[in-house]
């Protein structure tokens, strides 16, 4: 990181971070279970989550499987579009928090899991990707009201070669007029196609660690007030982020990974200051302008692209 930009650990940050900071259950997958199958066979899934396996048991074939070649921890979940002997199927790696739908043509998932938390603000995660030929796998985000009747939040993450540990974030915005979310679908797949309809790829390997939720600053009544005496761009920023005072008012920015730790501090000038994001991971981050009081002037969500 840029010598201008100073690590340093900021205990302010514990009151401004939302309240609100539910998790999807198990997403750092540590934590499998054993189940039975119907053949006197036994598979593995992670806990909290439903799998592909669960409708491949039958004819023992397993597409997700515990992989100790994680991120972070001790395990990942590892999945793969894997060939079957029924009718040329190919079953897609999939893990989900929704219910399984196990057809032996067009099935799929259905609901999702309780959730009764506020939208978070954007999605992050790591993975690895070996495609076969030019697949890609992909992420699916879905938020539902009204005993699953109503979609309040629909996002598509679509997922593309990585050979290490890769970084993926991707904003969740509700739909125009969303009500309070019910229930959560998180959805990994190995590959892009529908493996009952053949177009899944024979072969594409995902593994998924270390997923997280990004909620978003609780900034407190009155603040926005003091908001739009900032301007903060690009947004996205691949390199250079403009920081600029519509005052003429010197201040500071600390900017926060998802974990809430101070990733970067600098010292904002009383008209414009150019800060080096070139050493950032991509990802989602937030940031927060504070006065040389300490006074909270604006806070905001950043996407790094380099």
């Amino acid at each position: 990181m840029k010598k201008s930009l100073l690590i340093i650990i900021s205990a302010a940050f514990l009151s401004t971070v939302a309240k609100s900071q539910t998790q999807p259950m198990n997403a750092d997958f540590e934590n499998w279970q054993t189940l039975n199958g119907p053949i006197s066979n036994t598979y593995q899934e992670p806990n909290d989550w439903n799998s592909s396996n669960e409708c491949t048991a039958l004819i023992n074939q397993f597409s997700v499987t515990k992989s100790t070649d994680a991120y972070s921890g001790t395990y990942s979940a590892r999945l793969e579009s894997r060939g079957t002997s029924f009718q040329g199927v190919v079953a897609n790696g999939v893990i989900t928090t929704a219910q399984m739908i196990c057809l032996a043509q067009g099935g799929g998932q259905e609901g999702g899991s309780p959730y009764t938390d506020v939208i978070p603000d954007s999605i992050v995660g790591w993975y690895k990707y070996a495609p076969a030929t030019n697949d890609s796998a992909y992420a699916q985000i879905m938020f539902f009201a009204n005993n699953e009747t109503d979609t309040v939040s629909f996002t598509r993450v679509n997922i593309h070669a990585a050979a290490t540990w890769t970084r993926f974030s991707a904003a969740i915005n509700p739909l125009d007029g969303a009500t309070a979310p019910e229930k959560l679908s998180l959805f990994f797949s190995s590959s892009w196609g529908d493996g009952s309809q053949g177009q899944a790829v024979v072969g594409s390997v995902l593994y998924v660690d270390a997923v997280e939720f990004v909620f978003p600053f609780d900034i407190g009544v009155g603040d926005e007030l003091t908001a739009n005496n900032w301007s903060v761009y690009p947004n996205p920023v691949s390199g250079v982020l403009n920081v600029e005072s519509l005052i003429g008012e010197k201040a500071t920015i600390e900017i926060f990974d998802v974990t809430g730790k101070v990733v970067g501090f600098s010292n904002l000038n009383a008209d414009r200051t150019g800060i080096d994001f070139s050493d950032f991971v991509a990802g989602a981050y937030m940031y927060q302008i504070r006065s040389l009081d300490s006074q909270i002037l604006k806070t905001g969500k950043l996407l790094v692209n380099p």
